[in-house]
């Protein structure tokens, strides 16, 4: 998105940049979006150096910048980035992990479970059957997925479509499915205090 006058920037994943413009126009909040692309979960340790040079451009513009990412397997490269700016992120390893709010204790207490989430059902050939090489060697699909014991798909917004794609992945992993309607609020119930953490700092 354009600059606008807004205070706040939020560096947003692809994955999860719609859904936090959504909450951007929801809450009222001065603040403008700027999306990286998702590609980069194909290449993790692309993602620090992608950010840092929004970074660099958006800093001068803004008050406050608040990077929607998780580590997302930069291995700590992101924080350190974020380290040498004014910049924050939302607490989490994953962003699977801020969709599925409470049930993400399972991934800790139940061995074997797999997140989906809708960006994930959507994105499923390109980024895990070709981006894992499973359209070119199909037999590894059980090194890759035989140690799992149930998929969660936490869903955002109800799809048929994205429902069946869904229902295809757990039978591909062979494994049962369970569907959790939790929308965004997990990611609202994280992005919120950060942003009204940036309001209170104005406050007289």
């Amino acid at each position: 998105m354009t600059r606008t006058g807004a205070r706040t920037a939020l560096i947003a994943c692809g994955a999860v940049a719609q859904d936090t413009a959504a909450l951007v126009h929801t809450h009222g909040w001065d603040a403008d979006v700027h999306g990286i692309s998702s590609d980069l979960h194909m290449t993790p340790l692309d993602i620090a150096p992608a950010v840092e040079e929004k970074l660099r451009r958006l800093v001068p513009d803004y008050d406050r910048v608040i990077v929607v990412y998780g580590d997302c397997g930069t291995g700590g490269r992101l924080d350190e980035v974020l380290a040498r700016y004014p910049a924050v992120r939302p607490a989490g390893v994953h962003c699977f992990e801020w969709y599925s709010g409470e049930l993400y204790q399972r991934f800790h207490e139940e061995p074997g479970i797999y997140f989906l989430t809708d960006w994930l059902v959507q994105n499923w050939d390109r980024a895990v059957i070709k981006g894992l090489g499973l359209d070119r060697f199909p037999w590894m699909r059980e090194a890759y997925f035989g140690n799992l014991e149930r998929v969660l798909f936490v869903r955002q917004h109800p799809d048929a479509a994205r429902e069946e794609k869904a229902r295809e992945i757990a039978t591909y992993i062979g494994v049962p499915l369970e569907i959790h309607d939790l929308g965004i609020r997990p990611l609202e119930e994280l992005l919120a205090p950060l942003m009204e953490e940036d309001v209170d700092a104005v406050r007289p």
